[in-house]
């Protein structure tokens, strides 16, 4: 049988792909999966008589089981990231988290297959095949291979509208058990005018600017969740927002560390997402890439020439990642069918021993605290309330830390709630997670400086992160340090 048939032959509809699953299975849909086979699911949770283990990361849409009726029959377990959207289900208990990296996530299954729960069913998002029969993962590959490959039932969920990338992205038709066609629809424009009309005018008129501004196209995927997003919050997510003033200051202090030839990672969050639209990499000459997504305005440094990839020891000349999720739509175009851009799994990509083979890797990422020792935390806020994973932090950190000339820079915003809390404490809070430990701490970026902890006991690391914190807090830290540390 030659692929086509093997495609035809195999190609279901998503209910039938559904009713596959049986009650005590393990389900999982990887990061950026399609919407198709969710909702599908979740109609088949209704009836299916039982309870299906669901794992997920940062979840794009909620088909019923993040608080809906199909909830009961699905438990939940986010793993790297919980996104905004899966957050509130953490908060009240109803999900768990799974405290793994992406390098090494899949080590119980194929090291300790005793030890783990077999993966009973995968659905993956991909391009329509190609004339070898070949589908790929679209701009937002992560670990969708990964599970692929390893679950019992691997069934794709074919996308029509994806775009096609380069680097190690391809499988074959005939390493999938089924095919669900579900290319997502166009806007609908009266699906978005009846989620105006449910709201007040203030609201409704905002949110038409910001669909004038943005575009239908981006304001499509999260129709759902515009009733009940604030026009700000709306604003930031989609990057129309200007950045706080802090964080110009923090840009021209990572712009003196990032040093022409380095090879760069960036994280999301803030401040980092901002720093390629601020100018902390404007002028520098032959940036490598290797990271494990992108900020917005990095694809443009490719296309200006800024980041070449001419000194990189691996991949010299591409720009690599896990995924181009971050990119803004501007980005995405430079990216589409371009070969300077390629993608590769990230338990290759992000593996520490990778990232440390760079040329002067330098990892710049993001924290929400950071106590007087160098202990980082980007996870959690009031103790352990858990705000996300750990994404790729740690591997891209530590493998920056450990390559030759390399440096792994802390970005954060010196204060929280207005310049009331202080995000550079004395300790950490009790419950409060550690994603980088201390003795891996390395240089920390504030709006008022750059500390530089390398090779600094607790005494001097606390005066190098006092001097950049802010100064409404500095006595008080003083005091701290002056107790804890003598």
């Amino acid at each position: 049988m030659n692929w086509q048939e093997y495609y035809r032959s195999h190609t279901i509809s998503a209910q039938q792909a559904a009713a596959m699953v049986k009650p005590g299975m393990r389900v999982h849909f990887p990061l950026a999966a399609g919407g198709v086979m969710q909702r599908a699911l979740a109609v088949r949770g209704r009836d299916i008589g039982g309870v299906v283990d669901l794992r997920m990361s940062s979840p794009l849409i909620d088909p019923g089981w993040l608080g809906g009726e199909a909830a009961a029959h699905f438990r939940l377990e986010f793993e790297l990231f919980i996104g905004n959207l899966g957050r509130p289900s953490h908060d009240r208990q109803a999900a768990t988290y799974l405290p793994n990296l992406f390098s090494t996530s899949f080590k119980p299954h194929d090291e300790r297959p005793a030890e783990d729960k077999p993966i009973d069913f995968t659905f993956v998002n991909v391009t329509t095949p190609n004339a070898r029969g070949f589908v790929s993962f679209g701009p937002h590959q992560w670990n969708k291979r990964m599970y692929a490959r390893r679950a019992r039932h691997a069934i794709a969920e074919v996308d029509a509208s994806m775009t096609r990338t380069y680097g190690d992205v391809y499988m074959h038709v005939s390493e999938f058990e089924y095919f669900v066609e579900g290319t997502p629809p166009p806007p609908d424009l009266a699906v978005i005018e009846n989620a105006l009309a449910a709201m007040d005018s203030e609201k409704r008129d905002g949110i038409r600017a910001v669909i004038a501004e943005a575009g239908v196209e981006r304001i499509w995927p999260i129709v759902q969740y515009l009733q009940r997003t604030p026009l700000a919050d709306l604003r930031v997510l989609l990057g129309l927002a200007p950045p706080p003033e802090e964080f110009k200051a923090v840009a021209g202090y990572l712009s003196e560390l990032v040093e022409d030839g380095v090879t760069i990672q960036i994280g999301v969050g803030d401040p980092s997402s901002q720093m390629p639209r601020l100018g902390a990499f404007d002028g520098k000459h032959d940036l490598g890439l290797h990271t494990e997504m992108v900020a917005p305005g990095i694809a443009r440094l490719v296309d200006a020439g800024i980041i070449n990839g001419r000194r990189k020891t691996i991949h010299r000349g591409k720009a690599v990642s896990v995924a181009w999720s971050g990119s803004d739509p501007d980005d995405l175009r430079i990216i589409d069918d371009n070969p300077a851009f390629e993608l590769y799994d990230p338990e290759y990509v992000l593996k520490i021993a990778t990232v440390s083979a760079n040329y002067r890797q330098t990892a710049i990422n993001n924290a929400l605290s950071i106590d007087l020792t160098g202990q980082i935390n980007s996870e959690s806020m009031l103790g352990a309330r858990m705000m996300n994973g750990t994404g790729g932090q740690p591997e891209t950190h530590i493998g920056a830390f450990l390559c030759p000339g390399g440096r792994a820079i802390t970005l954060l915003q010196s204060t929280a709630v207005g310049g009331a809390i202080s995000r550079i404490v004395p300790q950490l809070e009790a419950g409060a997670l550690v994603t980088v430990p201390r003795y891996f701490a390395d240089t920390v970026v504030t709006e008022f400086g750059i500390a530089r902890l390398l090779g600094k006991n607790h005494r001097e690391r606390a005066a190098e992160l006092i001097a950049v914190a802010h100064p409404d807090h500095r006595a008080e830290l003083r005091e701290a340090a002056n107790r804890l540390f003598g």
